[in-house]
């Protein structure tokens, strides 16, 4: 440690000595002009530190806004400037329900964004229309605490065509193909039942609480994303999925372990483990929460909440995770990213604002918690309600998986005692990564086709995958439909792109 700040030192010695030499060659000129407000030299005319101009970051998230966002904000602005970066910070909130709508209205007619949040979709689609700005410049000058947080594994997602149009989020959990739910743990234990490793396992589960307990529902919701065997990515497409060992896209109801998986779902509704009105849409979270259904389907985060809501006397909760493909696999490393709009005055302001976030752990804490003393405390490494605060008027809980870094990441007071382990576990046997990743395809050659499929999508997805419909007569069916309206144009075209992506 010692002989590593050494060098720190050292190369910084050197840098303030050539600082001086050019400083003293370049006499009394004045520095370049800098209309994003910082500081391009570090030196204003006479070898002094030139000041920064306080600049305004315009912030679009979706979601609602925090309670008490304003004086969280008035600290964060306070603790900022205090540390060299001058700004003011302007959230505005857009409801989930539009934000996917009314986010590309406010880019395309003007409006003053600086940072926004942007998913895989949403990365792609303002890529292409040039709405958000590449940041391996500002990156590389501006955000070396970003890029010393976050893993390599984590740019792909964010990098297109070697350029890098997002700071993306420390994510865990991302692995797929398992089967991932919570379910009564009292239940099983009072039916004598080992812990849930298999599917006959779960079968023996299910089996136990329709025979013990006939008014349950047995899962709150169908087992989703269902597919055992081959590893297979899905698409935005159902009819449509991606074979990691070929590299080749494939008419998913048209290989035989559709069938299978159809056949595996089908059994549990025709035993009555899947509700007979699934159809018809409920609170799944309730059913759960209220001792109605001894499954609820999900992932850790779902476990962790369904720890902290469940409301049925000595009810106890584990949370189960069963390998269903032939190993693990990654799809993704990261969903969720910020970017900088492409029409932003601050882009190096806001990097350095993204930056301090990951500087240390007090700078994290606060944008992530709120106020120490106030919003939280930290005790035993875990975030707390400070002594005294009613814990339902504190109400500050911003999107933190928007800017997640794992180092940093705490558990709180009120979190399953197993779900930080969980997490940090879940993705720790994966090797196999998709040859995909950061990989959007752009629909516009074939979006007649894709409406078409996407309407008859509607007609059997859900009851195919909800074991309503019979596979043996639905299957056929919605594969010939699938063919008639143009499946194998909008496979050739998105092998195209995939073939491209891979150049």
């Amino acid at each position: 440690m010692k002989k590593s700040v050494s060098k720190k030192w050292f190369c910084l010695m050197v840098v303030l000595s050539f600082a001086i030499i050019l400083g003293a060659c370049s006499g009394n000129s004045a520095p370049a002009d800098n209309p994003s407000g910082t500081a391009n030299s570090g030196q204003a005319t006479g070898g002094e530190k030139e000041e920064l101009k306080t600049v305004t970051l315009n912030i679009v998230y979706p979601g609602d806004p925090q309670p008490d966002q304003d004086n969280v904000t008035a600290e964060l602005e306070k603790k900022l400037a205090e540390d060299g970066i001058p700004v003011k910070l302007n959230y505005q909130y857009i409801p989930w329900g539009d934000y996917f709508q009314k986010l590309p209205i406010m880019l395309s007619t003007g409006n003053q964004v600086d940072i926004m949040w942007t998913d895989p979709a949403l990365l792609g689609t303002f890529v292409k229309s040039n709405s958000i700005a590449p940041l391996d410049d500002a990156l590389a000058q501006y955000g070396p605490d970003i890029m010393a947080a976050l893993d390599s594994k984590y740019w792909p997602p964010v990098t297109v065509n070697g350029k890098k149009y997002g700071v993306p989020a420390g994510a865990l959990g991302t692995t797929k193909g398992y089967y991932t739910a919570t379910i009564r743990k009292d239940l099983r234990e009072k039916y004598g039942l080992p812990e849930i490793r298999t599917l006959d396992d779960l079968v023996a589960f299910a089996e136990a609480v329709k025979t013990n307990n006939p008014e349950m529902l047995v899962f709150n919701e169908p087992p989703a994303a269902f597919h055992m065997g081959e590893v297979l990515q899905s698409t935005s497409l159902d009819g449509i999925v991606f074979n990691y060992e070929t590299l080749k896209a494939e008419a998913k109801y048209e290989r035989p372990d559709a069938m299978e998986d159809a056949s595996f779902l089908r059994m549990l509704y025709d035993k009555g483990y899947i509700d007979k009105d699934v159809m018809v849409g409920r609170d799944i979270r309730a059913d759960f929460n209220s001792g109605k259904a001894a499954i609820g389907g999900g992932d850790v985060y779902e476990y962790n909440n369904y720890y902290r809501n469940i409301a049925v006397e000595g009810a106890e909760v584990e949370f189960i995770k069963i390998l269903l493909t032939e190993e693990p696999y990654m799809p993704t490393t990261t969903w969720n990213f910020q970017s900088i709009a492409a029409t932003s005055k601050n882009m190096d302001r806001a990097i350095m604002f993204l930056n301090w976030i990951q500087q240390n752990e007090e700078n994290y804490d606060m944008m992530t918690n709120g106020l120490k003393g106030v919003h939280f405390d930290v005790k035993d490494g875990a975030v707390v309600v400070p002594e005294g605060v009613d814990a339902t008027l504190i109400g500050y809980a911003p999107p933190e998986w928007m800017w997640q870094n794992p180092q940093f990441l705490k558990p709180k007071a009120s979190d399953a005692p197993d779900f930080m382990q969980q997490l940090q576990d879940f993705d720790k046997s994966t090797e196999l990564m998709s040859p995909i990743m950061g990989f959007n395809f752009d629909q516009t050659p074939v979006k007649t086709e894709i409406a078409a499929l996407s309407t008859i999508e509607n007609k059997y997805k859900y009851g195919i995958a909800s074991g309503v419909l019979d596979p043996e007569e639905a299957i056929p069916q919605y594969s010939e439909e699938l063919k008639k309206a143009g499946l194998s144009k909008v496979m050739e075209e998105f092998q195209k792109q995939v073939d491209a992506f891979l150049e």
